[in-house]
């Protein structure tokens, strides 16, 4: 079965992609032949994962919900990918160089690398991926990463792709390794990847249903098939966490993610327990346009009011870093140096209240991290904390009244960025997601300077100014740097790259299943 078909080219298409409908009961025809004796999606070396309903039009190009991803990464791959521990590793591009100047990155397409219909992955192939993602008209959630940055990419032979800078960016290859940053053939066609699940990744899309899940077998043609000793993967949808947890106890999934319910639950010493690097921020929003957050050392006393390591043990089950309120995670290079760590200090807090009693509301769609911390400040003297808990689509609402962008104090999720895509979206004073509403020209100069320069010494001299303006300034406050752990069945071995997420490249290299 062919997965090219005549018709718009991608960068033309995608934009009407997200607007069709998604078939239920769809059944998407896989590429190959299965790999292992067993019958379909019943092998033995199958690894099995729990899933919601993605309750979403499944496209490489335009997914955005979590479940979605890990249903069309399994079949896609990238250029590059992350480890847990940070770095990067070669998936479909084998090299990454930068111009003197540093406006231009020249990749190399690995040779050999081909599609599951048995076409070459090129160049060109590469191209019209990421000129669909940036395109003006594109709705995939991944152009967000390349804003202000990617200007064009082009080809130079069928083996070499150059991305062309709007300005320098010594962190680029990393934002290749983002959400929907899966290569597709040139001629694909937005809005028909159900139908013929086209990809150069690690399996084979075999079967999916709308409600009960996906299976896969091996892609025997995948470029690494050798580290591949899988013979197929099953995702199983669950409609909630104890559902999960049920089928976990039932030894019918892999895996299940190590929250207080599963915690309270199982004996931990009875699997493996698995984590895969920091995966999220959740940041404290303060509106610094209007009082009581318009006044600087009112914010520094919410800082240090916070107890951030009650927060990761009530919130994170434990499994997150204190942050210092900057946007460097932990596995960064450079790290920011000569900074106090904020804790709870209550003397300092009264101090800065002088007897004033410090009166808001919390606007956000976690309900849980919002409960915690209303508790938390209540019970410091001088706080005055309302809570207001919305559901995401309240939270997140389109409009220019969208409360996650104009509630005077917000808890919004922001998933692992370099640091400094944190300062174009969020600290930046035209960024669209400036929930603070927070203007500093010499962050911004400071940024542009970090990002242009590769040499050691100036890069950490920069990071230290833009963690202390951040710092300093709070228009942002970040107790923690979540990370993702999970209990695994025992009778999975070997060690996962990264997260199973989109910027590790879904990677099963190296994991078997034991007997």
């Amino acid at each position: 079965m062919s997965h090219l078909t005549q018709g718009r080219p991608l960068r033309a298409a995608l934009a009407a992609a997200a607007v069709g409908a998604l078939a239920l009961g769809l059944t998407a025809c896989a590429t190959g032949d299965a790999v292992g004796s067993g019958e379909s999606g019943t092998a033995d070396a199958v690894y099995r994962l729990p899933i919601a309903d993605p309750g979403t039009e499944i496209d490489p190009l335009t997914v955005a919900d979590y479940n979605a991803q890990i249903i069309t990464g399994l079949v896609t791959e990238p250029l590059v990918s992350l480890d847990a521990a940070g770095e990067l590793h070669p998936r479909l591009a084998t090299e990454w160089i930068a111009s003197d100047d540093g406006l231009t990155w020249t990749v190399t397409v690995r040779d050999g690398a081909q599609f599951n219909d048995g076409s070459p992955v090129t160049s060109a192939d590469v191209v019209a991926t990421f000129e669909a993602l940036i395109s003006e008209d594109s709705l995939s959630p991944g152009r967000s990463a390349f804003d202000g940055i990617l200007d064009s990419v082009a080809a130079s032979g069928d083996e070499t792709v150059e991305f062309s800078l709007a300005r320098p960016f010594s962190d680029f290859p990393l934002l290749l390794t983002g959400t929907n940053t899966g290569i597709l053939p040139a001629d694909y066609q937005p809005g028909s990847w159900l139908d013929e699940p086209v990809g150069a990744g690690q399996f084979l899309l075999e079967d999916y249903t709308v409600g009960e899940g996906a299976t896969y077998v091996k892609n025997p043609d995948y470029w690494n098939a050798d580290e591949i000793l899988l013979d197929g993967v099953e995702l199983k949808v669950y409609g909630d966490t104890q559902a999960q947890l049920l089928a976990f106890q039932a030894g019918e999934i892999d895996r299940i993610a190590l929250t207080s319910d599963v915690a309270a639950t199982v004996d931990e010493a009875d699997y493996s327990v698995i984590s895969s690097g920091y995966n999220k921020i959740d940041g404290i929003f303060l509106d610094v346009t209007t009082a009581p957050f318009d006044d600087a050392s009112l914010r520094e006393a919410l800082a240090w009011a916070i107890d951030r390591q009650g927060l990761i043990e009530a919130v994170y089950e434990g499994n997150a870093d204190i942050a210092n309120d900057t946007t460097f995670f932990p596995d960064y290079d450079p790290q920011p140096a000569g900074l106090d760590q904020r804790e709870q200090d209550l003397d300092r807090v009264a101090e800065v209240l002088d007897g004033r009693t410090l009166a808001f509301t919390v606007t956000t769609a976690n309900q849980l991290f919002g409960e915690v911390l209303q508790q938390q400040l209540n019970a410091v003297p001088g706080f005055d904390v309302e809570l207001e808990v919305l559901t995401s689509e309240q939270y997140y609402a389109d409009g220019d009244s969208t409360p996650w962008l104009n509630a005077p104090v917000t808890v919004t999720n922001w998933a692992k960025r370099v640091p400094s895509q944190y300062v174009s979206l969020i600290y930046a004073a035209d960024a669209a997601w400036n929930a603070s509403h927070y203007a500093n020209p010499q962050i911004e100069q400071l940024t542009a300077e970090f990002d242009a320069t590769t040499d050691a010494a100036e890069r950490q001299a920069l990071a230290d100014q833009i963690a202390g303006i951040q710092w300093t300034d709070l228009p942002v406050i970040v107790p923690a740097f979540s990370k993702s752990q999970s209990l695994q069945d025992p009778r999975v071995e070997g060690e996962f790259a990264g997260a199973l997420d989109f910027y590790t490249g879904f990677d099963f290299s190296g994991i078997s299943i034991e007997g």
